[in-house]
């Protein structure tokens, strides 16, 4: 039986409308199994957002909210242009655009590379002025400490990484794409799983080091902190660093990254400098809260059982997105509609995978109260809220969207619950 190319067309949609409503219920359905439940007292968050009033003070919270208000203007106009640029690549091509491509496809797998690293490096381009726009709100706001030289030499670094990730990533998908067919989404997952897998573990001793320097905490009161609450919660701490974050930016913070050998615990220089032992050691415990569970393993665990469904729908996308281009499906044209396939999926997988990291955080601060007691916490989260000019409550459908971390004003108010009694 011979389906006419409009009943294709539709049978073709159709999978793609299901295998990307599959993609966002499993994610969300593991968010839900995966986040660790938290049973807490009722979260008074008046009398949170009184506590954040009275510490910070009106005028300061004013700052933080022009500040903020305008970094996430410019974080939505990066994001549709980046989506323009990609539309534009994927339908409507220039002639010589097309020409370019068309040469490209004499070696497919090596223009593929090519198109992959120049399409990465047009959107780092196109996305300069924004980029540079958030950084001069950043110094005139104090946070940015970084000269406008220096940003531009890591600028280079970074867009020249991105390159060379985006060109091995295109030709190891046109590789697969012509190879496959119809069966490219099964290796491919097992591709971007095995990469997502390498990147956790390689980053913090291939990539980090490059932007900035990393020195083990020496013998002192604060590693001899570090140590304590390790013990207390039980963990391998594994490596512990001081980051010298000044050189870049004013906030205060501390991450873990890395799995296995280059699991750590890293330690913003201003944190070391700037915050009291109290608040130090909430932040530290905080982030031991997050070695205690496997937080990055979990998180791999979440990516890796969600990109089957994610990948099957860009399959899915590119290839109607091909179909309607007119490029030739076995060619480096592709690859235009393949970046943006992947763009709007990330997007709408990353949802559900942001409601999980705030979960994850809200848990990793439960840690840091049971270690250190709610008023460290509540000190420490007043402090980041000034110094790092955090908005104490996002609009309510920004933190829904890309809110990785409770506001200021929910994490305060569960410290005040469990200081109330209400665990």
């Amino acid at each position: 039986m011979n389906l006419g190319s409009g009943t294709r067309d539709r049978l073709k949609l159709s999978s793609l409308v299901a295998a990307g409503l599959g993609a966002v219920l499993v994610a969300w359905a593991l968010a839900l199994l995966f986040a660790i439940p938290l049973t807490t007292g009722p979260v008074d968050l008046g009398a949170a957002e009184t506590t954040v009033e009275q510490r910070i003070g009106p005028a300061e919270i004013e700052r933080a909210e022009d500040f903020r208000s305008g970094q996430r203007r410019i974080a939505i106009a990066s994001t549709a242009l980046e989506l323009l640029v990609l539309g534009g690549l994927a339908f409507w091509r220039p002639a010589p655009l097309r020409r370019l491509i068309g040469r490209l496809g004499r070696r497919p797998v090596i223009g593929a590379a090519a198109l992959g690293a120049g399409v990465s490096v047009l959107l780092a381009l196109v996305g300069l002025p924004l980029a540079l726009a958030s950084v001069g709100r950043g110094r005139e706001f104090g946070l940015i400490t970084q000269s406008t030289s220096a940003w531009l030499a890591d600028f280079a670094v970074a867009t020249g990484i991105a390159a060379l990730l985006a060109a091995i990533g295109a030709a190891a998908a046109m590789a697969l794409w012509r190879r496959l067919g119809g069966r490219f989404w099964l290796a491919a997952s097992a591709l971007v799983a095995a990469y997502a897998v390498i990147f956790v573990w390689l980053w913090p001793v291939v990539v980090s080091p490059l932007f900035n320097r990393f020195d083990p905490l020496p013998p002192g009161p604060v590693r001899a902190e570090v140590l304590r609450l390790a013990d207390r919660a039980g963990v391998d701490v594994g490596q512990v660093y001081e980051v010298d974050a000044s050189r870049r930016s004013s906030t205060l913070n501390a991450y873990v990254n890395g799995i296995g050998p280059t699991k750590r615990v890293v330690i913003y220089d201003n944190a070391l400098r700037d915050l009291s032992r109290p608040e130090l050691s909430s932040l530290i415990a905080h982030e031991l809260g997050h070695v205690k569970t496997n937080d990055l393993g979990r998180g791999l665990l979440f990516a890796i059982l969600v990109i089957p469904l994610g990948v099957l729908t860009v399959q899915l996308a590119t290839g109607l997105a091909v179909r309607r281009s007119g490029d030739d499906p076995a060619g480096p044209g592709v690859i235009p509609a393949l970046a943006l396939s992947i763009a709007v999926v990330v997007a709408l997988l990353s949802v559900p995978g942001n409601w999980l990291s705030r979960q994850v955080e809200a848990n990793a601060d439960a840690e840091a109260i049971a270690m250190t007691g709610p008023r460290g916490l509540i000190d420490l989260q007043l402090r980041l809220a000034e110094q790092n000019l955090a908005d104490p409550d996002p609009p309510t459908a920004w933190q829904f969207v890309y809110g990785t971390h409770p506001s200021t004003v929910q994490r305060i108010g569960m410290a005040e619950a469990w200081g109330r009694g209400d665990r």
